[in-house]
């Protein structure tokens, strides 16, 4: 008997019906271009979505009538959600299939971009966040497991996540751009429509070019680590909970605590209940023998940081421009573009370099040169807008260039079948590296008011201080990943 396993792959044996029944699918030619572009496009929605409220968050708080904390919450929800959910919408590729979860990922998210783009109030809006969420965590870990799964040539591998890369960094940067150029000509509503028209596009091609017998529902599938699911939600719930809330109510209340507490609980009882998985024959949701690898590591360690350092820049330079500068929303956008241009280019470029040069290189270049652009920051900020383009555009260069060797490090390290578990743990540090930074940068900027009176001032000298962190933080995990990379892992 042949099964499809969950790992993608057909074994011998399969019963003639099913062969029937998938028919010429299961000869399409693997690697399409088609395919890679229905998986950047996908992660192009998510990571676009991530950032575009950016800019839309004043027009939403008059629009709506919103307050202050409810405001903080339509971008904090969303983080919230997604983060929490990762974990299980890796696995549950490996349960009912790669195709079935990105398909309705990218369903649900569309329905849920819809519907914040109607949204009379703002509960509304905050449970079709929700439902942008949801969609984005089940189908996000699936466009990485299915490149892997996909491209068995390691050159080519590399190729297309540098691609895939390129695109999340375009996603991620085109974001304040788009929205600043929709609420010039329209209103916020036109951003998430946008998200929308993206999310039908992606389902639309899905459909065709993603093979059933490749990424189809198992014949045998493992059955789910209900346990371990509901810890890695309740653990990273708990954790993001935390880092947002820390910027209102202080790193020493009891709330704040209590949380950060629950969450390192949790995830005490998360690893206990991935031992015991695999004893009972369930699927792991994390299996532990990643982490045995230096390369899982190091790629992870590189993604926190990577995220941490985009957030906190792309949040508090968008809030100093049009605060302290006075900058409209489209302005704002601009003064972005050339970050976005860079990094959409050098992403696909390190691709290729991979076929020359380790992950590991390129992964620290990256860091490096990404940690120059933020002292450039710290730097020029007080000169004006041309400083603070120069220190993007520099940032972007290291953003792009560590991108695609970072991801491609994460999931080369892992076996086939772990593909999804790779994935999906990568985007989790990736989402509790961009919720740290905004909340971990926001305390430095805000003891800025206490080294100037004026509060311009108090804004850049804060800006200037947390830019310095950033450079820190990349350069100390430059150094890590570098130690990392020098001794690999015994080989299995």
């Amino acid at each position: 008997m042949t099964e499809l396993m969950g790992d993608g792959l057909l074994r011998r044996g399969r019963p003639a019906e099913e062969a029937r029944r998938l028919g010429s699918d299961e000869h399409r030619p693997s690697g399409s271009a088609a395919l890679l572009a229905a998986m950047c496009l996908g992660l192009l929605l998510s990571m676009f979505n991530a950032t575009v409220v950016n800019v839309m968050l004043p027009n939403i708080r008059g629009a709506l009538h919103v307050s202050g904390t409810g405001l903080q919450w339509v971008a904090a929800l969303f983080t919230l959600c997604n983060a929490a959910l990762l974990l299980a919408g890796g696995a549950l590729g490996e349960v009912i299939g790669k195709r079935m979860t990105f398909l309705g990922g990218v369903g649900v998210f569309t329905v849920g971009s819809a519907a914040c783009a109607a949204a009379p109030t703002l509960g509304v809006l905050l449970a079709a966040r929700t439902v942008q969420a949801v969609g984005v965590a089940v189908m996000t870990p699936q466009t990485l497991s299915i490149l892997v799964t996909e491209y068995t040539d390691l050159t080519r591998r590399a190729r297309a996540v540098g691609i895939w890369a390129g695109m999340a960094s375009l996603g991620l940067a085109a974001g304040p751009v788009v929205g600043g150029v929709v609420i010039d000509l329209g209103s916020w509503r036109g951003g998430f429509m946008v998200s929308a028209v993206l999310g039908a596009v992606t389902l639309a091609l899905g459909f065709r070019v993603v093979s059933r017998a490749r990424y189809g529902r198992p014949t045998h599938a493992p059955t789910p680590d209900f346990a371990g699911a509901a810890l890695s939600v309740l653990a990273l719930a708990s954790l993001v909970f935390g880092l947002i809330e820390s910027a209102t109510l202080g790193w020493d209340s009891p709330f704040i605590v209590g949380a950060l507490a629950l969450a390192a609980s949790a995830t005490a009882a998360f690893v206990l209940t991935q031992r015991a998985a695999i004893g009972r024959g369930r699927l792991p949701l994390m299996p532990l023998e990643l982490w045995r690898s230096r390369g899982f590591v190091g790629a992870n360690m590189a993604g926190l940081a990577y995220f941490f350092a985009l957030f906190g820049i792309l949040y508090f330079c968008s809030l100093y421009l049009q605060q302290y500068r006075n900058f409209s929303t489209l302005e704002t956008g601009l003064t972005f573009l050339p970050m976005t241009i860079v990094m959409a280019l050098v992403g696909p470029v390190s691709g290729r370099l991979s076929a020359r040069f380790t992950t590991t290189s390129l992964t620290v270049a990256g860091l490096l040169v990404a940690a120059a652009g933020a002292l450039l920051l710290a730097l020029l900020s007080a000169g004006g807008v041309v400083g603070v383009m120069c220190g993007l555009t520099l940032f972007g260069v290291g953003a792009g260039l560590m991108s695609s060797p970072m991801s491609n490090m994460a999931v080369s390290s892992a076996a086939t079948r772990h593909s999804g578990a790779a994935s999906a743990t990568h985007n989790a540090f990736r989402q509790i590296g961009s919720t740290l930074g905004v909340a971990a940068l926001g305390t430095l900027v805000a003891a800025g008011h206490h080294a100037a009176s004026d509060t311009q001032a108090a804004f850049r000298t804060g800006l200037g201080h947390a830019m310095i962190t950033v450079a820190v933080v990349l350069i100390v995990c430059a150094i890590t990943v570098a130690v990392l990379g020098r001794r690999p892992g015994r080989r299995r």
